[in-house]
Protein backbone atom coordinates (compact mmCIF):
# COMPACT_ATOMS: atom_id res chain seq x y z
CA UNK A 1 0.00 0.00 0.00
CA UNK A 2 1.84 3.30 -0.93
CA UNK A 3 2.20 5.76 2.01
CA UNK A 4 0.54 8.50 0.34
CA UNK A 5 -2.94 7.17 0.86
CA UNK A 6 -5.88 7.96 3.25
CA UNK A 7 -6.15 4.16 4.09
CA UNK A 8 -2.07 4.32 4.66
CA UNK A 9 -2.72 6.87 7.17
CA UNK A 10 -5.58 4.56 8.88
CA UNK A 11 -3.15 1.80 9.25
CA UNK A 12 -1.02 3.75 10.85
CA UNK A 13 -3.40 5.18 13.46
CA UNK A 14 -4.85 1.77 14.47
CA UNK A 15 -1.20 1.73 16.18
CA UNK A 16 -1.55 4.81 18.66
CA UNK A 17 -3.55 2.81 20.78
CA UNK A 18 -2.74 5.43 23.64
CA UNK A 19 -4.14 8.29 21.26
CA UNK A 20 -6.96 6.24 20.22
CA UNK A 21 -8.03 5.43 23.79
CA UNK A 22 -7.61 9.41 24.89
CA UNK A 23 -10.45 10.26 22.28
CA UNK A 24 -12.69 7.59 22.87
CA UNK A 25 -12.84 8.52 26.71
CA UNK A 26 -13.11 12.50 25.50
CA UNK A 27 -16.30 11.25 23.82
CA UNK A 28 -17.06 8.58 26.12
CA UNK A 29 -19.33 10.68 28.62
CA UNK A 30 -21.88 11.45 25.48
CA UNK A 31 -22.32 8.22 24.30
CA UNK A 32 -25.53 6.68 25.36
CA UNK A 33 -28.66 4.49 23.83
CA UNK A 34 -28.69 3.20 20.05
CA UNK A 35 -25.68 4.71 18.59
CA UNK A 36 -24.66 4.82 14.47
CA UNK A 37 -21.08 5.82 13.97
CA UNK A 38 -20.84 7.94 10.54
CA UNK A 39 -17.59 6.99 8.99
CA UNK A 40 -16.74 3.99 10.88
CA UNK A 41 -13.31 3.32 8.76
CA UNK A 42 -11.22 0.40 10.18
CA UNK A 43 -13.04 1.00 13.55
CA UNK A 44 -10.28 2.50 15.15
CA UNK A 45 -12.73 3.63 17.31
CA UNK A 46 -15.67 1.56 17.37
CA UNK A 47 -14.60 -0.90 19.85
CA UNK A 48 -13.73 1.76 22.27
CA UNK A 49 -17.31 3.46 22.07
CA UNK A 50 -19.60 0.66 21.88
CA UNK A 51 -19.26 -0.71 25.05
CA UNK A 52 -21.41 2.50 26.14
CA UNK A 53 -23.98 1.15 23.80
CA UNK A 54 -27.50 -0.45 23.85
CA UNK A 55 -27.12 -0.94 19.72
CA UNK A 56 -24.00 0.60 18.10
CA UNK A 57 -24.15 1.04 14.39
CA UNK A 58 -20.60 0.99 12.90
CA UNK A 59 -21.42 2.65 9.16
CA UNK A 60 -18.89 3.32 6.57
CA UNK A 61 -18.93 4.51 2.54
CA UNK A 62 -15.36 2.69 1.71
CA UNK A 63 -16.49 -0.85 0.87
CA UNK A 64 -12.92 -1.85 1.02
CA UNK A 65 -13.01 -0.83 4.85
CA UNK A 66 -15.97 -3.35 5.30
CA UNK A 67 -14.43 -6.82 5.74
CA UNK A 68 -11.84 -4.88 8.26
CA UNK A 69 -14.26 -3.22 10.28
CA UNK A 70 -16.33 -6.52 10.48
CA UNK A 71 -13.29 -8.38 11.71
CA UNK A 72 -12.33 -6.00 14.66
CA UNK A 73 -16.00 -5.80 15.88
CA UNK A 74 -16.97 -9.47 15.34
CA UNK A 75 -16.43 -9.91 19.31
CA UNK A 76 -18.69 -6.99 20.02
CA UNK A 77 -22.09 -8.44 20.60
CA UNK A 78 -23.98 -4.62 20.06
CA UNK A 79 -22.33 -3.83 16.99
CA UNK A 80 -23.50 -4.73 13.59
CA UNK A 81 -21.90 -3.17 10.13
CA UNK A 82 -23.39 -1.40 7.16
CA UNK A 83 -22.23 0.68 4.02
CA UNK A 84 -23.41 4.23 4.33
CA UNK A 85 -23.23 7.49 2.29
CA UNK A 86 -24.33 10.34 4.93
CA UNK A 87 -24.26 12.88 2.14
CA UNK A 88 -27.35 10.50 0.80
CA UNK A 89 -30.41 10.91 2.69
CA UNK A 90 -31.59 7.69 1.26
CA UNK A 91 -28.77 5.82 2.89
CA UNK A 92 -29.96 6.93 6.25
CA UNK A 93 -33.65 6.33 5.49
CA UNK A 94 -33.58 3.16 7.84
CA UNK A 95 -32.45 5.19 11.31
CA UNK A 96 -34.73 8.09 10.52
CA UNK A 97 -35.34 9.53 14.53
CA UNK A 98 -34.40 6.13 16.02
CA UNK A 99 -30.91 7.15 16.67
CA UNK A 100 -29.88 8.28 20.51
CA UNK A 101 -26.15 9.34 19.67
CA UNK A 102 -24.51 9.85 16.20
CA UNK A 103 -20.96 9.85 15.89
CA UNK A 104 -19.14 11.64 13.38
CA UNK A 105 -15.23 11.52 13.72
CA UNK A 106 -13.02 13.22 10.98
CA UNK A 107 -15.61 12.38 8.55
CA UNK A 108 -17.50 16.30 7.71
CA UNK A 109 -14.14 18.04 6.92
CA UNK A 110 -13.96 15.43 3.63
CA UNK A 111 -17.94 16.17 2.68
CA UNK A 112 -18.69 19.21 0.04
CA UNK A 113 -21.97 19.40 1.07
CA UNK A 114 -21.04 19.32 4.49
CA UNK A 115 -24.26 21.08 5.59
CA UNK A 116 -26.71 18.42 4.21
CA UNK A 117 -24.70 15.67 6.03
CA UNK A 118 -25.06 17.76 9.54
CA UNK A 119 -28.88 17.74 8.39
CA UNK A 120 -29.07 14.14 7.89
CA UNK A 121 -27.16 13.12 10.93
CA UNK A 122 -29.92 15.41 12.67
CA UNK A 123 -32.35 13.28 10.69
CA UNK A 124 -31.39 10.27 12.07
CA UNK A 125 -31.38 11.22 15.84
CA UNK A 126 -34.71 11.24 18.39
CA UNK A 127 -35.52 13.96 19.91
CA UNK A 128 -33.13 14.91 23.19
CA UNK A 129 -30.22 12.92 21.02
CA UNK A 130 -26.52 13.77 20.61
CA UNK A 131 -24.71 14.43 17.31
CA UNK A 132 -21.11 14.23 18.30
CA UNK A 133 -19.12 15.84 15.57
CA UNK A 134 -14.88 15.92 15.47
CA UNK A 135 -13.34 18.04 12.80
CA UNK A 136 -9.83 19.21 12.33
CA UNK A 137 -9.22 22.57 13.74
CA UNK A 138 -7.49 25.74 11.71
CA UNK A 139 -7.67 26.61 7.98
CA UNK A 140 -4.03 28.29 9.10
CA UNK A 141 -2.80 25.03 9.10
CA UNK A 142 -4.25 23.16 6.05
CA UNK A 143 -1.19 21.91 4.40
CA UNK A 144 -0.22 18.54 1.96
CA UNK A 145 -1.31 16.30 4.48
CA UNK A 146 -5.16 17.67 4.37
CA UNK A 147 -4.82 17.28 0.43
CA UNK A 148 -3.39 13.32 1.21
CA UNK A 149 -6.09 12.72 3.55
CA UNK A 150 -8.86 14.31 0.55
CA UNK A 151 -10.10 17.15 2.89
CA UNK A 152 -11.99 19.73 1.74
CA UNK A 153 -11.49 22.00 4.46
CA UNK A 154 -10.68 22.97 8.31
CA UNK A 155 -13.28 24.14 10.60
CA UNK A 156 -13.21 27.42 12.84
CA UNK A 157 -15.14 27.10 16.26
CA UNK A 158 -17.37 29.68 15.24
CA UNK A 159 -17.72 27.53 11.83
CA UNK A 160 -18.38 24.63 13.20
CA UNK A 161 -20.89 25.99 15.60
CA UNK A 162 -22.64 28.36 12.83
CA UNK A 163 -23.50 24.65 10.16
CA UNK A 164 -24.45 22.47 13.73
CA UNK A 165 -26.69 25.75 14.35
CA UNK A 166 -27.78 26.06 10.81
CA UNK A 167 -28.91 22.44 10.64
CA UNK A 168 -31.17 22.51 13.54
CA UNK A 169 -28.95 21.66 16.30
CA UNK A 170 -28.37 23.52 19.34
CA UNK A 171 -24.62 23.23 20.11
CA UNK A 172 -24.54 21.94 24.23
CA UNK A 173 -20.87 22.51 24.17
CA UNK A 174 -17.84 23.05 22.48
CA UNK A 175 -14.36 21.25 23.16
CA UNK A 176 -10.53 21.56 21.83
CA UNK A 177 -9.23 18.54 21.44
CA UNK A 178 -5.22 17.88 21.06
CA UNK A 179 -3.36 20.69 21.31
CA UNK A 180 0.05 18.92 21.75
CA UNK A 181 0.12 18.29 17.54
CA UNK A 182 -1.05 21.01 16.13
CA UNK A 183 2.46 22.83 15.69
CA UNK A 184 3.93 19.24 14.32
CA UNK A 185 0.68 19.09 11.56
CA UNK A 186 1.90 22.82 10.86
CA UNK A 187 5.08 22.27 10.26
CA UNK A 188 4.83 18.63 8.23
CA UNK A 189 1.92 19.98 6.23
CA UNK A 190 2.76 23.23 5.52
CA UNK A 191 6.46 23.64 5.80
CA UNK A 192 7.72 20.72 5.29
CA UNK A 193 4.93 19.92 2.75
CA UNK A 194 4.89 16.19 3.81
CA UNK A 195 2.80 13.46 2.43
CA UNK A 196 2.66 10.54 4.61
CA UNK A 197 2.52 11.05 8.84
CA UNK A 198 6.16 9.86 10.06
CA UNK A 199 5.47 6.35 11.87
CA UNK A 200 8.72 7.06 13.75
CA UNK A 201 6.91 10.46 15.35
CA UNK A 202 3.56 8.77 15.96
CA UNK A 203 5.30 5.77 17.70
CA UNK A 204 7.19 8.69 19.70
CA UNK A 205 3.71 10.53 20.70
CA UNK A 206 1.62 7.87 21.53
CA UNK A 207 4.14 6.39 24.03
CA UNK A 208 3.93 9.89 26.00
CA UNK A 209 0.28 10.34 25.85
CA UNK A 210 -0.12 9.74 29.52
CA UNK A 211 1.78 13.41 29.40
CA UNK A 212 -0.03 14.80 26.63
CA UNK A 213 -3.53 14.74 28.51
CA UNK A 214 -1.92 15.88 31.78
CA UNK A 215 -0.87 18.81 30.35
CA UNK A 216 -2.99 19.37 27.01
CA UNK A 217 -5.49 21.57 28.16
CA UNK A 218 -2.66 24.37 29.67
CA UNK A 219 -0.82 24.38 26.15
CA UNK A 220 -1.00 27.48 24.49
CA UNK A 221 -1.25 26.74 20.73
CA UNK A 222 -4.67 26.23 19.10
CA UNK A 223 -6.20 22.26 19.06
CA UNK A 224 -5.87 20.17 15.98
CA UNK A 225 -9.39 19.52 16.52
CA UNK A 226 -12.58 20.50 17.86
CA UNK A 227 -15.63 18.64 18.59
CA UNK A 228 -19.21 20.33 18.59
CA UNK A 229 -21.76 18.40 20.59
CA UNK A 230 -25.28 19.02 19.05
CA UNK A 231 -28.66 18.06 20.57
CA UNK A 232 -31.89 17.86 18.35
CA UNK A 233 -34.66 19.32 20.76
CA UNK A 234 -37.36 18.16 18.57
Amino acid sequence: MPADTPAAMLDAMAKAKRFNRWMADTLLPFVDGNVLEIGAGIGNLTTLLCSRARQYIAAEIDADYLPRLQARTKHCSNVTTTLCDVSKSSDLEQFRGRMDTVVSLNVLEHIRDDASALGNMRACLKGGGRALVLVPQGMGAFGTLDVILEHQRRYSRSELRGKMTAAGFRVERMLDFNRITYPGWFFNGRVLRRKTLSRAQLRVFDWLVPLWRRIDRALPCPPTSIIGIGVRDN
